[in-house]
C-alpha cells in the first residue's frame, strides 16, 4: 500500500474509532487487502451481543464523563470488540449494565435478569476484562484503566447486589443460572424480537464507530435510547452554548460509502433554543433509522472542573462547520 494511502487511511480509522495515531498506523498496516477498514462482526451472534451492549451504553452512560459515553477509542475486529474506558466512574456504571444479576420482586411471579443474560467474565489483563456469552462466539473487552480499577468495580456492583438482594449470575461457574436459563427459553431478552435482530446491524455499526462523536461532533455530553423495538435508534447531542454543532460532519461521516453505514439523510430540522430541538433524520432502505436531536445546554460543573474543562479543550481541536443541504420542507420527521 503506498505510504499516502496507508497515512490516510490511518487518518480515517483514528476518525472513526477514536484510536491513537500510533495504533491507527499499526492497524492499517497489518489489513489484508482489500479489507474493511472499519469490520463488521462475522458472526451474527456477535452483531447480536454487540446491539445489546450499545443498548446498555445508552442506558447506563448518562452521566458527565470527558469522552461521549465515557468510552475514550474503541477497537473493532472481525471476532469481536475492545472498549477503551475514560475513567472508573464510567466503568462502574456500565459494568452495571452488562453483568447479569436475578432480582424477584415481591409483585410479579417471575424474578427477572438485569444485564446481559449468560455473559461472563472469561479473562483478566493487567489493564482490563473479557466479557463473553456463554455457548456463543461473543465477546466484548472492556480496558483502559488498572487491574485494580476492574476488581473494585466489580466488588462494587457485588455489594449493591447483595444489599439488594440480587443473585450475581456473573459469578456463576461452568453454565448459566436456572433463572437465565428461564429467561432464554421464555425468550425474554429484545434480541428475540425479529424487528430487533434485523436491525441490530445500526446499533453494532455505531458501537464500532463511536469515535466520530469526539473527533467530528462536538457535543459536551450525548445520551440515547431506542425506540420502535430497535428500528429507530436516537442520540441527544448537547452543545455547550458558545460551540459549533457540526452537523454536516458527522453526517458525511455517518454516510461515507467506504467507512460509514448504510444511511442516507432524509431530512432535518434547525435548532431553537428556547424552542424546538434541532433534528437530523437518516435511514436505510430496510427504514432502520438514526434520529440525531441537537440541543445547546450548559450543564451544570458543580465539583466537575476537570472534566469541564477537559470537554472544552477536546472541542476546541476541531474547528470548522459546514451547512447541511436543504430539505424541501426544512423539517426532520421520522
Amino acid at each position: 500500500m503506498p505510504k499516502t494511502q496507508a497515512s490516510r487511511r490511518a487518518r480515517d480509522y483514528a476518525r472513526y474509532t477514536g484510536a491513537p495515531r500510533q495504533l491507527a498506523c499499526d492497524v492499517v498496516a497489518s489489513l489484508a487487502p482489500g479489507a474493511p477498514l472499519i469490520p463488521t462482526p462475522t458472526q451474527h451472534a456477535q452483531l447480536l451481543f454487540e446491539s445489546e451492549i450499545f443498548y446498555q451504553i445508552l442506558g447506563t452512560q448518562r452521566h458527565y464523563f470527558e469522552y461521549p459515553l465515557g468510552i475514550r477509542y474503541v477497537e473493532p475486529t472481525a471476532d469481536g470488540v475492545r472498549l477503551h474506558l475514560d475513567s472508573s466512574k464510567s466503568l462502574d456504571s456500565l459494568l452495571r449494565g452488562l453483568l447479569p444479576r436475578r432480582v424477584s420482586h415481591n409483585n410479579r411471579k417471575r424474578d427477572e435478569i438485569y444485564g446481559l443474560y449468560g455473559v461472563r467474565i472469561c479473562a483478566r489483563t493487567d489493564h482490563g476484562i473479557e466479557l463473553r456469552r456463554l455457548g456463543q462466539p461473543t465477546s466484548l473487552k472492556l480496558t483502559g484503566l488498572s487491574r485494580r480499577a476492574f476488581a473494585r468495580a466489580e466488588a462494587k456492583l457485588l455489594r449493591w447486589a447483595e444489599e439488594d438482594g440480587a443473585e450475581a449470575c456473573w459469578r456463576a461457574e461452568g453454565d448459566w443460572t436456572a433463572c437465565e436459563r428461564q429467561w432464554d427459553v421464555e425468550r425474554q431478552p429484545l434480541i428475540y424480537v425479529s424487528t430487533w435482530r434485523d436491525a441490530a446491524w445500526l446499533p453494532s455499526g455505531l458501537l464500532r464507530r463511536l469515535g466520530l462523536l469526539h473527533t467530528v461532533a462536538v457535543p459536551q455530553i450525548v445520551t440515547g435510547h431506542e425506540a420502535r423495538l430497535g428500528e429507530l435508534w436516537i442520540l441527544r447531542l448537547d452543545h455547550f452554548p458558545d460551540t459549533g454543532l457540526r452537523r454536516a460532519e458527522l453526517v458525511e461521516a455517518l454516510t461515507d460509502p467506504d467507512n460509514g453505514l448504510p444511511l442516507q439523510l432524509q431530512g432535518h430540522r434547525k435548532l431553537v433554543p428556547g424552542g424546538s430541538l434541532g433534528l437530523v433524520l437518516l435511514k436505510a432502505a430496510d427504514g432502520t433509522a438514526l434520529q440525531l436531536r441537537y440541543d445547546r445546554l450548559d450543564h451544570p460543573v458543580k465539583n466537575r472542573a476537570e472534566t469541564c474543562a477537559a470537554i472544552r479543550h477536546r472541542i476546541s481541536k476541531i474547528t470548522g462547520e459546514a451547512a447541511l443541504p436543504p430539505m424541501p420542507d426544512g423539517r426532520a420527521s421520522c
